[in-house]
């Protein structure tokens, strides 16, 4: 297919692909070895859907359909697992599992998902970290997870394509849009915003992932939320990509790590930050190594053969 035609026609294509999306064996065979008769059990399934950016859509989609009739938007994946049931979530993630499996290979699929795991658990440390956030913890850890939903429709649908733009020499979110328009024409917030849109998901989850590039988005101390959960995910986002290119900076003393995070992680845009360099800086090594323990255990592709 050639790059015009499939810049022409690609974004429809890839939405559709949506229905399709996979979820990891060892998200699945982690749902399997649960005990529905556990005390525990809620909690277990709920630690699983905060994993996998493929589960947890499909939990929010699900649990904002008209047959369950929330009485508001059902905006964090507890919510949604308290309205479908364990039991009712659990059986989704055995249905998908019955065709739609992958094990990530290569560098950049594995990388994908330690970039999801890094900007939700940093979303979610961030937003601890504010005196007055007006943001549920729960919810920017959601919205953290699935900024990137458009790049893992790529992987599925696109591998190839996917595999071109990370072999590009890009360090930096815009570079990472440039890349995508030069070689694809469209970007992954652009699909990621039609499958939102075909999905009918949350105006809040479509909102952060249209916006999670534009750093002009409302200023972090607007009275609206909605642009103070913009800044948290454009910060974790800013952040996993530092922690990407140098996995170390968590070990530094926190006056070298907040000197970084001035330099990187701080938009001229904003008015104010959502934390402060000095007070992130305390936390980056924790959120580098929550988000390594989580994928380590979800991509490690020998301890899915093992079991």
């Amino acid at each position: 297919m050639s790059q015009t035609h499939y810049a022409r026609t690609s974004l429809i294509d890839l939405a559709a692909h949506a229905e399709q999306l996979p979820l990891l064996p060892t998200v699945v065979m982690r749902v399997l070895a649960l005990d529905p008769r556990s005390d525990q059990y809620f909690e277990a399934l709920l630690a699983v859907a905060e994993e996998d950016p493929t589960f947890a859509v499909r939990l929010i989609r699900l649990a904002n359909a008209p047959t369950s009739a929330p009485a508001k938007p059902i905006i964090t994946i507890r919510q949604a697992v308290v309205r479908l049931g364990a039991r009712e979530c659990a059986g989704l993630v055995t249905a998908l599992a019955v065709s739609r499996v992958f094990v990530p290979t290569t560098v950049g699929q594995r990388n994908l998902w330690r970039h999801a795991l890094q900007v939700a658990v940093g979303a979610r440390t961030i937003t601890s970290l504010m005196t007055t956030p007006g943001v549920l913890p729960a919810q920017a850890y959601l919205a953290g997870l699935l900024h990137d939903i458009g790049r893992f429709v790529m992987f599925e649908a696109a591998t190839e394509d996917l595999g071109r733009v990370d072999e590009a020499p890009w360090h930096s979110p815009q570079q990472l849009m440039d890349a995508e328009h030069t070689l694809l024409g469209y970007d992954h917030v652009q699909l990621g915003v039609l499958v939102c849109r075909r999905w009918s998901l949350p105006q809040v989850i479509a909102e952060v992932i249209k916006l999670h590039h534009d750093y002009a988005a409302p200023d972090v101390q607007s009275s609206v939320p909605m642009g103070t959960l913009i800044a948290i995910v454009q910060l974790a986002d800013l952040l996993s990509m530092c922690l990407m290119n140098s996995p170390k900076l968590g070990d530094q003393e926190p006056v070298d790590i907040a000197a970084t995070l001035a330099a990187s992680c701080m938009r001229p845009e904003w008015r104010h930050p959502p934390v402060a360099p000095s007070v992130l800086a305390q936390r980056v090594g924790t959120i580098r190594d929550e988000a390594a323990e989580v994928a380590e255990r979800l991509l490690d592709a020998r301890t899915v053969s093992s079991k």
